[in-house]
């Protein structure tokens, strides 16, 4: 009946599917992860794109959130092979008129750089980071590797904290407004801000104003900026090494299509080309939750109203993304001090940045698109041949470009122009002459990349208030488990969301251990 067999089964071969698998390995039971691709990674991969010898990360670049975590320690996946190089400076932000503003790992060294545009933003950024410190750090690292606490409880325990009343504050504003109240002077605004939305919200999203701390200031500093060495798929890798030595596998080529359920409880799954494979005591679906729900259960298995829940997930911004391979190292417009800084945002300006974004939610493309630049081949000579380099550069985009996403198709000739264009405003020597290889992928190449990026959304399902903690991906499933017996769910539609964390792949281990009453063997 059954062609292969398991305890636990595992769908898709993302960072966060194969989390999860490793530490149920670890734990004893005999695990076995699906891919539908030819290899292992979902968004965290490598590949050659541009021409042969240049290693491109495909989706993740910077491995930024799983610092903060046990994922890194508890699986001892130096002991496979991975190795991360931690820039410093952080990142930095350039702008239009040659000045620019950098962030370090030390907050001194960023306070005195802030000094020379605002010694009263200096001051203030100061004063952030003592908050941070105080009521947000200890417990940043613990709140996104556990299930999504109710909001009654998170509130309960704000009101008795000394700094509850201000964080709910910064919580329930927009990073604009935490911005705009915070600190005043325009490039000190636009260097911040830019990095608090890196994560795909829009700066006057209201409930999103804590991203200043995780995403633009203290998790950075307290944490650290993490470059595998390598390559974004060293970290995939690293993590079926580590399965692999503990009794687990990975079968890759073997898309799934259907779940097999029976009297209420997940049996296994059948693959595209017929074979079936058997879980005995647990099903881990690291799948795009609406691709799941909708297509893959009998619904008759499900409540009316979570499939058509899941079917509507509302997706976020989408991507352009420009990969380059370079015959020498890039270099930046004199004076603007960056040449040796791995990630640089073109913040432009707040205005910039408003308008961008409200071109955005029409479904227009801005000209001036505020956008980053990562060069990992200034630390990282694995990634080209020696003295060459690679670059990406990225910036948001609408995925129904003026309502028409096959838009994105007719105009990639012209598109792949502007991008370069973009560049050399402030990198120069990126002309006929250096570049090698160059690719620009749309929203609709990134959708086609990866069944999870649903409408080219990079996080699965957008990270909107609505659709953040214990609503993700929706509160009769956000605990990682689902109606159907010993089906559970993991990847970026689960909480805490999207970008590398193994926070997901952790936490929905942790809730299948605790369900056969097993315990997590950690380092």
């Amino acid at each position: 009946m059954w062609d292969g067999e398991a305890e636990v089964l595992v769908l898709g071969a993302g960072h966060n599917g194969l989390t999860a698998a490793a530490y149920l390995a670890k734990a004893g039971l005999k695990t076995l992860v699906l891919e539908a691709k030819e290899r292992v990674g979902g968004g965290s991969g490598t590949e050659e794109l541009t021409a042969p010898g240049y290693r491109h990360d495909t989706c993740a670049s910077i491995h930024g959130g799983i610092q903060s975590g046990p994922v890194l320690k508890d699986l001892e996946l130096d002991r496979f092979g991975l190795r991360y190089i931690y820039p410093d400076p952080l990142y930095a932000s350039v702008f239009p008129d040659g000045s620019s503003l950098i962030t370090w790992r030390s907050v001194d060294q960023t306070v005195k750089g802030i000094e020379r545009f605002s010694p009263k933003d200096a001051a203030a950024y100061r004063r952030l980071m003592e908050f941070w410190e105080k009521a947000i750090r200890d417990g940043f690292a613990r709140s996104r590797y556990s299930p999504p606490r109710k909001h009654t409880e998170i509130y309960a325990r704000l009101e008795k904290s000394e700094f509850g009343f201000q964080l709910m504050r910064y919580m329930a504003s927009s990073p604009l407004d935490v911005v705009r109240e915070l600190f005043e002077e325009d490039h000190v605004r636009a260097h911040l801000l830019k990095a608090s939305i890196q994560g795909g919200i829009f700066p006057d999203q209201p409930g999103s104003g804590g991203s200043i701390f995780t995403a633009g200031t203290g998790a950075r500093h307290t944490f650290g900026w993490g470059l595998p060495e390598g390559g974004a798929a060293e970290l995939p890798l690293a993590l079926a090494r580590c399965l692999r030595a503990h009794g687990g596998d990975v079968v890759t080529s073997a898309p799934v299509k259907e779940i097999v359920v029976e009297d209420g409880v997940a049996k296994g799954v059948v693959i595209a080309d017929g074979r079936r494979y058997a879980a005995h005591k647990a099903l881990v679906a690291g799948l795009h939750v609406g691709q799941l729900f909708t297509e893959m259960i009998d619904p008759k298995w499900l409540d009316a109203g979570l499939v058509e829940a899941m079917g509507k997930v509302k997706t976020g911004l989408s991507e352009v993304v420009l990969h380059l391979a370079l015959s020498e190292r890039p270099r930046y417009r004199p004076g603007l001090g960056v040449d040796d800084v791995v990630h640089v945002h073109a913040a432009e300006s707040i205005a910039d940045l408003i308008a961008a974004y409200a071109e955005y939610r029409k479904g227009n493309r801005y000209p001036r698109a505020p956008f980053q630049i990562i060069c990992h081949t200034l630390l990282d000579s694995k990634r080209a041949p020696q003295g060459h380099h690679v670059l990406n550069i990225g910036h948001y985009a609408p995925y129904d470009l003026s309502g028409r996403p096959e838009s994105w198709a007719a105009i990639k000739e012209e598109l792949l122009r502007h991008e370069m264009e973009r560049v050399r405003e402030y990198i120069p020597n990126v002309n006929e002459k250096t570049v090698v290889g160059k690719l620009v992928e749309t929203p609709l190449d990134i959708e086609a990349s990866n069944a999870m990026f649903l409408r080219g959304d990079i996080g699965g399902m957008g990270h909107l208030p609505s659709q953040e903690g214990i609503l993700r991906p929706h509160p009769s499933i956000s605990d990682y488990r689902t109606p159907i017996r010993g089906l559970y769910l993991t990847a970026a539609c689960t909480y805490p969301g999207g970008s590398i964390t193994g926070a997901p792949g952790h936490n929905s281990a942790m809730t299948v251990l605790s369900d056969l009453g097993l315990k997590a063997a950690t380092q």
